[in-house]
């Protein structure tokens, strides 16, 4: 009954590495996360939100999965480019023309005034697809010493102890057997 137990926690364990080794990867080694913005996928981005002002639609420590722009309209949500490089992910309230241009006025759900500029489609680099809830806290998390630890060493170091821990009891087994054969 241990022996099943331990297999059942092995291999657990063992698809819990493999999900969070391959996450690691897809989230650190891509990405440039000083802008809170992952990884990229056939035009498909994640951003990490940074702050309450679309509560309750998301908040910060989601992280928000953006599709390609095709087309803009009002109560998108959308991801754009300030021209400081900074990235906002707000709902379009309006549009207009100005200059002969199509801009967008947007604005943050739990903000209470529109945002002070407004935007082109060129700086829009996606529109809401799905949110994945705490996934940029975790992703926060992992980044520290103690959450790399907690996530990676940790069960690689519980998954080696198992292996060492079965191939221990089956040499002990073995040896049992060989004995009891011998006499």
């Amino acid at each position: 009954m241990v022996k099943k137990g331990l297999a059942i926690i092995k291999v657990l364990l063992t698809g819990v590495f493999s999900f969070v080794f391959f996450l690691v990867i897809l989230l650190f080694l891509q990405g440039d996360w000083k802008e809170g913005r992952g990884p990229e996928l056939f035009g498909w981005t994640s951003y990490t939100i940074l702050s309450n002002s679309m509560q309750p639609t998301f908040s910060a420590g989601d992280v928000v999965i953006m599709k390609p722009v095709t087309s803009l309209k009002n109560q998108d949500v959308v991801t754009y480019m300030t021209p400081q490089r900074q990235f906002f992910t707000h709902r379009i309230i309006g549009s207009s023309q100005t200059d002969g241009q199509l801009v967008y006025e947007t604005q943050g759900d739990n903000n209470q005034v529109p945002d002070e500029d407004t935007i082109v489609k060129e700086q829009v680099v996606g529109v809401h697809a799905f949110t994945i809830p705490y996934l940029g806290t975790v992703a926060a998390y992992i980044k520290q010493p103690i959450g790399y630890g907690t996530v990676i060493i940790l069960p690689i170091f519980i998954w080696i102890s198992l292996t060492l821990y079965e191939k221990y009891t089956k040499k002990r087994r073995e040896d049992s057997c060989n004995e009891n054969k011998i006499i």
